[in-house]
């Protein structure tokens, strides 16, 4: 009887013993402690947005310091065309137009008519904030932004580039923006020293591309565009993608560039006294189908893509022909590379 007590109380004492390695207060810890390791792992770094923008300001506070500060130059000289060359010029030899490889970019869900021309699409734009519904028939809803305008830039450096330069900045996917064309018309040739984008959430990317066009292109800045950026990059919060690391067209594109320009022969340097070249290409902008009567023939693309087609009034295929571009005269389309139909 003494010996079956002392067993049960030898048992009793080895179950006591087992219990505090496998109780449920050391399971239940084990079990957070794996749940905040996963939570850690899952979960984006703490910190990566704001470390994306400091990344992206610090960058463009070091452009913007290697910008040369002086005043605008006169505007005196500058033509659209004959130094910046026709409207979209396929400098890239995509086959299709700078303006639809850019809607191409920048629009969601879209149509096109061929393998170039963009007839549908829906842009999120950034300079309103709002959503907007392109389509061919209504296509100045939205236009093609010159981050850098080409009238300012001729006024901070272009004076001086080779005609090639200036062609391939005018078409560099760098400096080109899908936007609200309401708002765009109302930038005109601003810089950030007298306009910014109506959505302040914007400002900030708008102004770091602004710099990283002027850097990549060396230009220079006035002291109030030099002063209102920095008064932007100083409140920066948000940063939409990464536009202080954007690439330019290499050097190599601007040979082929100057094809699309009308300048004279002294253009490829510094600027010549004589009077600029008459302009060839579109001399305004189209409207839906139409172009105005003094600028009536239709320039557009076919629908194999990548020729380049003018329609005068009256042809067969006038008045059902989209415009890309609208010129005064034949001689003016053909000047700018459009063909008769055949």
């Amino acid at each position: 009887m003494t010996s079956r007590t002392a067993r049960r109380l030898l048992a009793a004492a080895a179950a006591l013993l087992v219990l505090p390695a496998c109780g449920p207060v050391e399971v239940e810890t084990g079990t957070e402690q794996a749940a905040q390791a996963v939570t850690t792992t899952a979960a984006p770094p703490a910190g990566k947005p704001a470390e994306q923008v400091a990344d992206q300001v610090t960058k463009a506070r070091a452009m913007l310091g290697r910008l040369q500060v002086a005043g605008r130059a006169p505007k005196t000289g500058y033509d659209r065309v004959g130094r910046f060359g026709q409207a979209w010029a396929d400098v890239t030899r995509s086959g299709c137009g700078t303006r639809d490889n850019i809607l191409s970019r920048d629009l969601q869900d879209v149509s096109k008519r061929n393998k170039c021309v963009v007839v549908g699409g829906r842009l999120a734009d950034p300079y309103t904030g709002t959503t907007i519904t392109f389509r061919k028939e209504d296509a100045s809803a939205v236009q093609i932004d010159h981050v850098v305008p080409l009238s300012l830039g001729w006024q901070l450096g272009a004076q001086q580039w080779p005609v090639g330069k200036r062609v391939t900045f005018a078409n560099d996917p760098i400096n080109l923006m899908a936007v609200d064309g309401p708002t765009n018309s109302s930038k005109s040739d601003s810089g950030p020293d007298a306009w910014l984008p109506p959505n302040k959430a914007y400002r900030c990317t708008y102004v770091v591309r602004f710099t990283r066009v002027a850097a990549a292109y060396e230009m220079r800045v006035t002291q109030p565009m030099k002063d209102a950026i920095s008064r932007i990059l100083d409140g920066c919060t948000r940063v939409d993608g990464t536009p202080a690391d954007l690439k330019p067209l290499p050097t190599s594109t601007w040979a082929y560039a100057a094809k699309f320009a009308g300048g004279t022969a002294g253009d490829a340097g510094a600027p010549t006294s004589a009077a600029p070249p008459a302009a060839k290409g579109p001399s305004v902008a189209p409207t839906g189908k139409s172009c105005p009567a003094k600028a009536p023939i239709k320039g557009n693309v076919p629908d194999g893509g990548g020729a380049r087609i003018f329609h005068e009034p009256g042809s067969r295929s006038y008045g059902v022909t989209v415009p890309e571009a609208c010129f005064a005269t034949a001689a003016d389309a053909q000047a700018a590379g459009f063909r008769a139909p055949r």
